[in-house]
Formats: structure tokens, sequence, C-alpha cells
């Protein structure tokens, strides 16, 4: 069994980052799934009504919907994952912090 450490403080800067990085990320997945999904929708809706064919492609809304993921996700996930970090660096003395088993 390993030395039983307390967690009693975390860097807010880094540790929102971290979480800003990993938001980008699932933000780049959304984006991809949500552009594949208008590429869907606009060829479906081409091919049961030709006329909508001067709506073009839809490349100018997928490339958008991957940019905003991508953005949106590490600007929310910065401030959303900062917030949680204040919150534990003020509650973590009052209520005692995360306890790790570290070998």
């Amino acid at each position: 069994m390993g030395e039983v450490k307390t967690i009693a403080r975390v860097p807010v800067r880094a540790v929102a980052l971290m979480g800003a990085i990993i938001e980008a990320v699932l933000g780049l997945i959304s984006g991809i799934i949500t552009a594949i999904s208008i590429d869907v929708a606009l060829s479906t809706l081409h091919s049961d009504f030709p006329i909508t064919a001067s709506l073009g492609t839809g490349a100018t809304a997928e490339a958008s919907v991957i940019i905003i993921g991508i953005v949106g996700g590490f600007i929310s996930g910065y401030i959303i994952i900062a917030i949680v970090a204040l919150i534990y660096n003020w509650l973590a003395p009052r209520i005692g912090g995360i306890k790790l088993e570290l070998e």
C-alpha cells in the first residue's frame, strides 16, 4: 500500500488550459459529426428537391460548424474548468481535498 496524499490546491491556469484543450478536441469531434450531418441533409434535400441545388454544397456551414466547435469548446472549457478549480481551491481547506494513494 502506498502513501496517501491529499490535493490541497490545484493550479487554476494549468488545469483550465488542460480542460480547454480537451474541450477543443471534443468540439472538433462534435463539429465533424455535425458537418457530416449537414452534408447528408443537404444531399438528401438536393436529391428530393432539385430546385434547392442553388443553395450550394454547404461547405461554408460545415467549416463554420467545425471552427465554432473548436473555438467555442476551448473558450467555454477554459472558463468552466477555471471556475471549477477556483471552487475546489475554496472548498478543499474547508471540507478536505481529494485523497490519492501514491506508490
